[in-house]
């Protein structure tokens, strides 16, 4: 992952303010990676699992101005070498350094599914009203985040990020770089419970980005998620959700594409008339940022959805739905009812990878995915991995095809033999299993 520096001037304050044994006159970017070293820019090393980035340092330094933050005290004397105790918390202090001289408003985004689509729509809605920015793709880790705020600039009104969590505790150790104003939970579910103990366990490492507020500070609950809507808020609250009368948003689904909320009914867009539980959260926080009804309109008919997750592609005649980011049995059951409700000109066909990280109910949430499939309008089945196996022995035979593979090659081979034109398509499975490659 490697970010470009938009506010050069701003930045070189900052880094040399923080080092000034080590200070620089020029930036271009800061990179994890050191494939993607360019000259000027900061290498931030991390030892991974299959490799260890400061090995690379030297490799680095051949690069034309290039700085090294280094944990190796064997650089000590190279002034281009910042020695650390720990690179992620020196990653850390600069984003919040950089964080306090913007003083931006923080709206934190946290959720089991949804994250990165309901950042990229609320910034999208506010961009053309105020100053903002926005953490870069899905980049929401406790590397990932800190490298991206860095990329905002100094001057923004207000910076919307998306906050992830794989293990316990995360949401909160984010939420003390990034200090929220505002925050939304989008839903939770079981989605990487194979780090966590349980749904419980999910719930009380999410509800942080709730509880890190200050009593001035905003939480928007989806009172439609019984688990968000129960946790504590000392916070100023703000409730949404659909036909839910009690709510401040209250959300009524007219047909599939319209849309009431409150007093205010509105057409929403085709291309993604399946992202209403978005555009409900967003309409609720945007409201609040005083966007007006007209604005919140023209801004969303011009909004397009994330590559990889539900957008889709027309590829030498196929609708294909490239929704292969990522999956969950949330998620993976959304989309597959999206594929059952859908039009086609030809037949919709079914193509799912793996869910990961599932643990002790991988098993038995594949099965439940198969049962669904058998209730559901689709025509041809494709499952692709090692637990998706127990998703097709789930199946019926009331299929026009179905047949299961762990072999890509094989897999890709079928596509191109069963697909014909105007055949309707929705590919997903978890990201490793990197299923655009049967269409790529």
């Amino acid at each position: 992952m490697r970010i470009k520096i938009e506010d050069k001037e701003n930045f070189l304050e900052i880094f040399n303010q923080i080092y000034p044994n080590n200070k620089i006159e020029k930036i271009n970017g800061v990179s994890i990676d050191s494939r993607l070293i360019e000259n000027n820019d900061i290498f931030i090393p991390f030892k991974g699992v299959l490799f260890d980035g400061n090995q690379f340092i030297d490799s680095v330094l051949e690069k034309k101005g290039t700085i090294c933050l280094s944990e190796n005290n064997r650089f000590i004397n190279n002034n281009r070498v910042v020695s650390t105790s720990s690179n992620k918390q020196a990653l850390s202090n600069l984003s919040q350094t950089w964080l306090q001289k913007m003083g931006s408003k923080i709206i934190a985004i946290t959720g089991s599914n949804g994250k990165t689509t309901t950042k990229e729509l609320l910034y999208h809605i506010i961009k053309d009203k105020y100053r903002c920015g926005k953490s870069k793709d899905n980049h929401n880790s406790t590397i990932g985040l800190p490298l991206s705020i860095l990329n905002c600039k100094i001057n923004d009104k207000y910076t919307v990020l998306e906050l992830g969590a794989n293990q316990p505790g995360e949401i909160k150790d984010l939420c003390e770089i990034v200090k929220p104003d505002l925050s939304l939970i989008t839903n939770i579910s079981n989605a990487h419970i194979e780090n966590f103990k349980s749904l419980q366990d999910i719930a009380k490492t999410k509800s942080a980005i709730f509880s890190c507020l200050d009593k001035n500070g905003i939480a928007f609950v989806n009172l439609n998620d019984k688990i968000i809507s129960n946790l504590p808020i000392k916070s100023n609250k703000v409730t949404f959700g659909f036909n839910e009368p009690k709510a401040q948003y209250n959300g009524i689904i007219i047909n599939k594409n319209k849309l009431k909320i409150n007093n205010f009914e509105f057409i929403v867009p085709d291309n993604i008339s399946h992202l209403k539980e978005a555009i409900l959260a967003v309409y609720a926080i945007s409201k609040n940022l005083n966007v007006k009804d007209d604005e919140f309109i023209n801004a969303l008919k011009t909004f397009s959805v994330p590559g990889g997750r539900g957008k889709i592609k027309n590829i030498n005649g196929l609708n294909i739905i490239d929704d292969a980011y990522n999956a969950n049995p949330a998620s993976m059951k959304f989309g597959i009812e999206r594929l059952s409700s859908m039009k086609s000109n030809n037949r919709k066909i079914l193509i799912i990878g793996d869910m990961l990280e599932l643990g002790e109910s991988s098993i038995d949430e594949h099965i439940k995915i198969g049962s669904l499939i058998n209730s559901l309008d689709i025509d041809i089945v494709l499952t692709f991995g090692d637990t998706t196996q127990f998703t097709f022995k789930e199946l019926n035979n009331n299929f026009i095809y179905k047949k299961h593979f762990t072999d890509i090659k094989h897999l890709k081979k079928c596509f191109n033999e069963t697909v014909k034109q105007d055949d309707l398509i929705y590919i997903k499975g978890s990201r490793s299993m990197e299923l655009e490659r049967v269409y790529n």
